[in-house]
């Protein structure tokens, strides 16, 4: 569990730059009354999320960029000789892109705002997650926080009631040892509880700008209710899958632009002489044409560059869909399997009940030290072990959903 949670905490610290400047509670906009508003007041103040809004933003500009046509180029001098003679030319030439280059600069724009999408899209969905599992653990360190502060306050009356006995038989005394030992170790699992509950309301704090008090109040619960998840194969608009597809989009569009290399750009327009002699002025007026001549390369490797690259693409693209599909496959059956064992599994009532029925017999002298603190120990293992695998099919949904395009507004 302390793996789990300082995994939780590097994920926090990961997402810190979401706040673009220390978070001051009592300058937090948002007032959460409920876990899901505390989840989406911290999306609000993502500045990870509005990074990737404004990147996107920045691709859509893209095909504007590749729609723009080339601006036409004036070519002009003069030339004299004294005042008697002079000569002026002057050239109007506009580009002329051959081998459908515009084309393929449009589709490479389309394809790399396909892409930013996609990416927007998983790397606000993995944020969301994020936060929801972090906020999750914070309300599992919680629980598993108040069951050891009972182990303490139980021991600790335990070894009062001993130390108050004027003299302790061989076996009391070996009982007392136990229990103080017992104590100590449970003391110091509180601490260190406490030591990573407070680390996580920092890091959640830095990130949302919420307060602690705020952030306690609005902790998830144990969930109850679990969404039933069919087997097969993911949706082929997931992020993943789009991501991969645009990139296939993009290397044929960079395929066409190769292959629009081989043709030479003209420039052609009108051209215009003036020629001024002994007081007499003649015009001459005609058409300009300039081209590079493909003698020494007609872009062979380029093309076979780009050629290369589809097919690198379409194999990529094709595993993504086989890789996303195995996935999914392999979290549906994780995902089955978990919420199985936290259904069948006893509840924590039903579980506290059997604790204090022991504890009386053991006051009662009915039951040996040993049982008391066995009970203790499987009872906060019991709850360390459900709030794992409540974590972990969490974190399965999630991922689930991801795959399935369907995380957008869910909060698990």
């Amino acid at each position: 569990m302390e793996t789990m949670t300082l995994a939780v905490l590097g994920i926090l610290i990961a997402l810190l730059p979401m706040q673009s400047k220390a978070a001051d509670p009592t300058e937090s906009n948002c007032q959460p009354a409920s876990y899901a508003e505390l989840v989406r007041c911290a999306e609000s103040k993502s500045s990870e999320i509005q990074i990737s809004d404004q990147q996107l933003k920045s691709a859509e500009k893209l095909e504007d960029v590749a729609r723009q046509w080339v601006n036409p180029e004036l070519d002009a001098d003069s030339v004299a000789k004294g005042s008697e003679r002079s000569e002026t030319n002057a050239s109007l030439f506009f580009t002329l892109r051959l081998g459908g280059k515009r084309d393929a600069l449009i589709g490479e724009a389309q394809s790399e705002l396909e892409r930013a999408r996609a990416g927007r899209d998983l790397g606000v969905y993995q944020s969301r997650l994020e936060l929801m599992l972090s906020l999750y653990r914070l309300a599992h360190l919680k629980s598993e926080i108040h069951l050891e502060e009972e182990s303490v306050e139980t021991f600790s009356k335990i070894v009062k009631q001993f130390q108050k006995r004027a003299a302790l038989s061989p076996e009391q005394d070996v009982s007392l040892s136990v229990f103080k030992m017992a104590l100590a170790d449970h003391q110091l699992r509180l601490t260190k509880l406490k030591s990573d509950e407070e680390k996580l309301y920092q890091a959640l704090t830095a990130v949302t700008g919420i307060s602690k008090s705020l952030l306690s109040k609005n902790l998830p619960t144990v969930k109850q209710a679990w969404p039933s998840i069919e087997s097969g194969a993911p949706n082929t608009e997931s992020p993943q899958v789009r991501a991969a597809l645009a990139d296939l989009k993009l290397a044929r569009s960079q395929k066409q632009k190769a292959e629009g290399d081989s043709w030479p750009d003209i420039k052609i327009g009108p051209t215009m002489k003036a020629v001024k002699e002994n007081g007499e002025s003649t015009t001459f007026v005609g058409l300009g044409l300039s081209m590079p001549l493909p003698v020494f390369s007609q872009n062979g490797a380029g093309r076979a560059y780009s050629a290369q690259r589809l097919l690198e693409a379409e194999m990529s693209a094709e595993q993504t869909k086989r890789k996303s599909a195995a996935t999914r496959a392999e979290l549906v059956s994780r995902y089955n399997q978990t919420i199985q064992s936290l259904k069948s599994s006893l509840s924590l009532r039903i579980v506290n009940e059997k604790h204090e029925q022991l504890e009386r017999q053991f006051f009662k002298g009915l039951v040996p030290s040993s049982l008391v603190i066995e009970a203790h120990r499987q009872l906060f293992d019991l709850e360390e072990r459900r709030n794992a695998s409540e974590l972990e099919a969490i974190e399965a949904l999630g991922r689930i959903l991801i795959l399935d395009n369907k995380f957008n507004e869910v909060i698990l």
